[in-house]
Protein backbone atom coordinates (compact mmCIF):
# COMPACT_ATOMS: atom_id res chain seq x y z
CA UNK A 1 0.00 0.00 0.00
CA UNK A 2 0.93 3.66 -0.62
CA UNK A 3 1.30 5.63 1.83
CA UNK A 4 1.22 9.85 1.39
CA UNK A 5 5.00 9.48 2.82
CA UNK A 6 5.86 7.49 -0.69
CA UNK A 7 4.14 9.93 -2.67
CA UNK A 8 5.84 12.97 -2.00
CA UNK A 9 9.09 10.28 -2.18
CA UNK A 10 8.04 10.56 -5.38
CA UNK A 11 7.46 14.58 -6.02
CA UNK A 12 10.86 15.05 -4.62
CA UNK A 13 12.43 13.01 -7.39
CA UNK A 14 9.91 13.32 -10.20
CA UNK A 15 12.33 15.74 -11.75
CA UNK A 16 15.41 14.32 -11.57
CA UNK A 17 13.42 10.76 -12.53
CA UNK A 18 11.83 12.55 -15.95
CA UNK A 19 15.43 13.70 -16.61
CA UNK A 20 17.37 10.56 -16.57
CA UNK A 21 19.48 11.32 -13.62
CA UNK A 22 18.48 8.14 -10.97
CA UNK A 23 19.89 5.01 -10.77
CA UNK A 24 18.17 2.09 -11.84
CA UNK A 25 17.51 1.07 -8.14
CA UNK A 26 15.32 4.45 -8.15
CA UNK A 27 13.67 4.34 -11.06
CA UNK A 28 12.52 1.08 -10.65
CA UNK A 29 10.88 2.03 -6.80
CA UNK A 30 9.31 4.83 -8.87
CA UNK A 31 8.07 2.99 -11.74
CA UNK A 32 6.51 0.17 -8.65
CA UNK A 33 4.89 3.09 -7.07
CA UNK A 34 3.51 4.62 -10.32
CA UNK A 35 2.01 0.82 -10.98
CA UNK A 36 0.22 0.82 -7.87
CA UNK A 37 -0.61 4.89 -7.40
CA UNK A 38 -3.00 5.89 -10.72
CA UNK A 39 -2.09 9.29 -8.42
CA UNK A 40 1.23 9.58 -9.21
CA UNK A 41 1.22 7.97 -12.10
CA UNK A 42 -1.27 10.53 -14.21
CA UNK A 43 1.13 13.39 -12.70
CA UNK A 44 4.37 11.52 -14.35
CA UNK A 45 2.86 10.99 -17.32
CA UNK A 46 1.10 14.04 -17.46
CA UNK A 47 4.65 15.75 -16.91
CA UNK A 48 6.29 13.42 -19.23
CA UNK A 49 3.74 14.49 -22.32
CA UNK A 50 4.06 18.32 -21.19
CA UNK A 51 7.41 17.95 -21.96
CA UNK A 52 7.20 15.96 -25.31
CA UNK A 53 4.89 18.48 -25.96
CA UNK A 54 7.38 21.96 -24.87
CA UNK A 55 10.48 20.24 -26.42
CA UNK A 56 8.56 19.94 -30.00
CA UNK A 57 7.18 23.41 -29.82
CA UNK A 58 10.62 24.71 -29.40
CA UNK A 59 11.80 23.28 -32.41
CA UNK A 60 8.66 25.09 -34.44
CA UNK A 61 9.26 28.20 -35.83
CA UNK A 62 7.69 31.54 -34.01
CA UNK A 63 4.93 33.57 -36.33
CA UNK A 64 6.26 36.76 -37.45
CA UNK A 65 3.22 38.42 -35.83
CA UNK A 66 4.07 36.86 -32.02
CA UNK A 67 7.87 37.31 -32.36
CA UNK A 68 7.22 41.45 -33.56
CA UNK A 69 4.65 41.67 -30.23
CA UNK A 70 7.09 40.36 -27.56
CA UNK A 71 9.92 42.81 -29.44
CA UNK A 72 7.49 45.10 -29.30
CA UNK A 73 6.34 44.58 -25.59
CA UNK A 74 10.05 44.56 -24.49
CA UNK A 75 10.76 47.92 -25.55
CA UNK A 76 7.86 49.00 -24.02
CA UNK A 77 8.99 47.43 -20.79
CA UNK A 78 12.92 49.12 -21.19
CA UNK A 79 11.46 52.36 -21.95
CA UNK A 80 8.87 52.78 -18.99
CA UNK A 81 12.34 51.25 -17.05
CA UNK A 82 14.71 53.95 -18.38
CA UNK A 83 12.07 56.72 -17.54
CA UNK A 84 11.87 55.47 -14.16
CA UNK A 85 15.64 55.57 -13.67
Amino acid sequence: MNTPADCKAILANISAYLDGELDSTACEAIDRHCQACPTCAALVNGLRDTIGLCREAASLPLPESVRQRAQDSVRHLLNRELRKG
